[in-house]
């Protein structure tokens, strides 16, 4: 009986000492385990935020107070981000190699680029067909959208059915579910 007595005491010693020490840590974050890669599926997805563009004063337009007029159509999106800049990166896993290995995101071999702000990374490209069909969406990469409305600023899944040889298209975001937009892209 003393025995037992004793072994509980210490279970309950050791578990109160893992609390404390986890919760002295700001930075850990406890997530669900991956689930395996899929074949369309990437292991990973690197977002690239670009600093906004500064308006340039001799550059003005003319209009109020000779600033340059806000840019609020999605058409013009493209010219708000400085792209020579340095981008601030952010890398999310999104699934489990075989093998449970990791995505590997400092290997320059399984990366898809899909514009200047998505790319992705495969644990290989090797599965995923070349084969493309023009007039279906071929890449999905769904996540929480930026306050411009025209990114993700994070992906929380992304599927790519084919690899187009010569780049992507991107189409018409859609809302998704939640806070989450899904970013589509066809083949060119």
């Amino acid at each position: 009986m003393r025995l037992l007595h004793c072994s509980s005491f210490l279970f309950s010693l050791f578990s109160t000492i893992v609390v404390v020490f986890a919760s002295d840590e700001s930075d850990v974050e406890v997530k669900p385990a991956l689930s395996p890669c899929k074949r369309i599926n990437p292991c990973g997805a690197t977002i690239s935020t670009y600093p906004l563009l500064e308006p340039d004063a001799e550059e003005s337009s003319g209009f109020g107070s000779g600033a340059a007029p806000p840019v609020y159509d999605e058409i013009l999106t493209h010219e708000i981000y400085d792209l020579n800049a340095t981008p601030e990166l952010q890398n999310s896993t999104l699934c489990s190699c075989p093998g449970d290995s990791t995505c590997d995101f400092e290997s320059d071999s399984n990366v898809v680029k899909v514009d200047y702000h998505v790319t992705l990374r495969f644990c290989s490209l090797e599965n995923i067909s070349t084969v493309c069909k023009r007039h279906d969406v071929n890449v999905r990469v769904i996540g929480a959208a930026q306050a411009s409305g025209d990114s993700v600023q994070d992906v929380s899944t992304a599927m790519m059915f084919c690899n187009c040889p010569n780049g992507f298209s991107r189409q018409p975001v859609e809302v998704w579910s939640g806070q989450d937009i899904s970013l589509n892209y066809k083949c060119l």
